[in-house]
């Protein structure tokens, strides 16, 4: 007979009446459990090593269910069955509570630091579609030399813990649990190792912000973690906002804080990610609360390997980076993104014109967007959050055929030329084209049949290896060298201390723009080679001249 051993479970409702755990190796009688002194309410059992379901009863405490027995999954579990009984999953292995039985092989594989990054922003369901089946972690294993060879070093996964329905999963019931439909915990783990075994980093999507409204604590005690009204305007509301603020002076702790940091803790342990992508931070709000998350991030990590925390925040704060001076380390470019599309479909895109040039170049230079430096921002065109940059090229900007490819071969390179993280949402190295929607919208991989589909990818390579390769294109040097807003054509120069200094020449407009000069700017005599075209030009008494044609970028290196 197989030994048993002693395994505990246990809930923190430190001012609910009654709790009670019902379980499969109960027969699903309600047995009540103890109320320790700590809030946390507790009942051992005697367990074979093996996989059991189990769930507590409560008597609720929140405004819309008080006094009612509600039942609810565990908000530490790592596992919440697919179906609409919810009910938590553990494993007991050896005689203990087990998390997963992946064993980690690439621990010891160097990592790229935050500087040389080149992040793929990612969505499992539609990035490798199976018929009607989501994408898994699976699918996304299987393409990771594709991301590898394209130059990609860092995956961002857009949420990946455990939401009800379809969508891109933003409202999360759990901030523990690992959304089934995209596979197993071990599959997530084995997909993260496999992705270090290739020197890419992987970044999860963290939504700290609110919860989804049938998310257990919502049901325990709502005004112990939550806002009763939610004090956010409306724009800013999606579900049972998070009270960071509340504080429990009897059991000295903050509830909703310890929630999130226990959970931070608990990824970055259990699942050896890199990183962490901040959902909507504006809706957290404070500085010192998001300082807290990153601080608990950082001392997971332990100084072992790279790490980073991003803010998307909107409208943009450069004082959210520069960690610990700030509370993140690096956050999303927003004004230079909706700038990027402005000028691509040459239509006003979210505030930006296409024709404020000086603005344009004052948020591509960290001396001058208010960051100081690119390692505190990420760069992109479009991310989930947008109709896709092809879709808004034939919708907005009635461009098409060759003159979108030339368009978004410019914006691409423009990416990886310019100071800053640059990041790529998925498909956009292809030319995918769709809206934005909550509905899939699954990658058409098939479209790399195409002459100009597999021709943007070809050139997407090219672009992000000759950043990977070139130390000047990943610090923070940046000279305009000259600027024409008539012709809407401008150089700008990157450089090493070393002597590796590189010229990037462009033609905003897709309309030839015939020859330009750069001179007087202490250019270097001698060889230089042009890198999109593949040719050698001579600079001569400090003088480049070239041509520059529809659409085009050149990356000028001196040899």
């Amino acid at each position: 007979m197989a030994k048993k051993n002693p395994i505990e479970f246990a809930l923190f409702a430190p001012y609910n009446e009654t709790v009670d755990i019902l379980a499969d190796f109960l027969d699903w009688v309600p047995k009540p459990l103890t109320k320790g002194q700590d809030g946390w309410w507790r009942g051992t059992f005697e367990l074979e090593d093996g996989d059991y379901l189990y769930k507590f009863r409560v008597k609720s405490l929140s405004y819309f269910a008080e006094g009612q027995l509600l039942e609810v999954f565990d908000p530490y579990a790592l596992q919440v069955t697919q179906d609409e009984k919810e009910n938590s999953i553990i494993r007991v292995r050896n005689g203990q509570r087990a998390w997963t039985d992946y064993q980690w092989k690439h621990d010891d594989v160097p990592l790229p630091v935050n500087q040389d990054l080149i992040i793929y922003e990612l969505f499992v369901s539609d990035f490798d579609h199976e018929g009607d089946r989501k994408g898994t972690f699976r699918n996304v294993m299987k393409k990771l030399d594709y991301l590898r060879d394209l130059g990609i070093n860092c995956i961002e996964l857009m949420p990946v813990k455990e939401f009800p329905g379809d969508g891109w999963g933003y409202s999360l019931r759990s901030l523990f649990a690992v959304e089934g439909t995209y596979g197993t915990p071990e599959e997530l783990c084995e997909l993260i190792d496999e992705a270090h075994a290739r020197g890419m980093r992987v970044v999860i999507d963290g939504v700290y912000n609110h919860a989804e409204a049938e998310s257990p604590l919502t049901k325990i005690d709502y005004q112990y973690w939550y806002y009763r009204e939610n004090p956010d305007p409306p724009e800013l509301q999606w579900g049972p906002k998070f009270d960071f603020g509340k504080y429990d002076e009897k059991y000295d702790v903050f509830p909703a804080r310890k929630y999130v940091i226990d959970s931070i803790k608990f990824w970055v342990e259990k699942f050896h990610m890199d990183g962490i992508r901040f959902d909507a931070t504006r809706a957290i709000g404070k500085f010192d609360v998001m300082k807290e998350f990153t601080d608990a991030a950082f001392e997971m990590v332990g100084g072992r390997k790279p790490f980073f925390t991003v803010a998307e925040h909107v409208a943009e704060d450069p004082a959210i980076t520069g960690y610990p001076e700030g509370p993140m380390v690096a956050a999303w470019h927003f004004a230079l993104a909706a700038h990027l599309r402005a000028v691509l479909i040459d239509k006003e895109n979210d505030g930006q014109k296409p024709d404020d040039f000086d603005g344009l170049l004052a948020k591509l230079d960290p001396a001058k967007n208010g960051y100081h430096s690119g390692n505190r921002y990420v760069n992109y065109i479009t991310s989930h959050d947008h109709d896709r940059i092809m879709h808004q090229l034939a919708d907005q900007g009635h461009i098409f055929d060759e003159a979108a490819f030339r368009r978004l071969k410019l914006g691409l390179t423009l990416l990886m030329t310019i100071p800053g993280i640059p990041m790529i949402w998925m498909g956009q190295e292809f030319g995918f084209s769709s809206d934005k929607s909550l509905d899939p919208r699954p990658l058409d991989w098939g479209l790399l049949k195409n002459e100009n589909n597999a021709g943007l990818l070809e050139h997407v390579k090219a672009v992000t290896w000759l950043r990977k390769k070139t130390d000047a294109l990943r610090n923070d040097s940046f000279e305009v060298l000259f600027g024409d807003p008539e012709r809407r054509v401008f150089a700008y120069k990157r450089w090493t201390e070393g002597g590796n200094v590189v010229v990037v020449a462009v033609n905003l407009r897709d309309t030839d723009a015939g020859e330009f000069v750069i001179e007087g700017k202490a250019l270097e005599d001698g060889d230089w080679h042009e890198f999109t075209r593949n040719y050698d030009v001579k600079v001569e008494s400090g003088v480049l001249k070239d041509t520059l044609g529809k659409s085009e970028v050149k990356v000028f290196i001196k040899k």
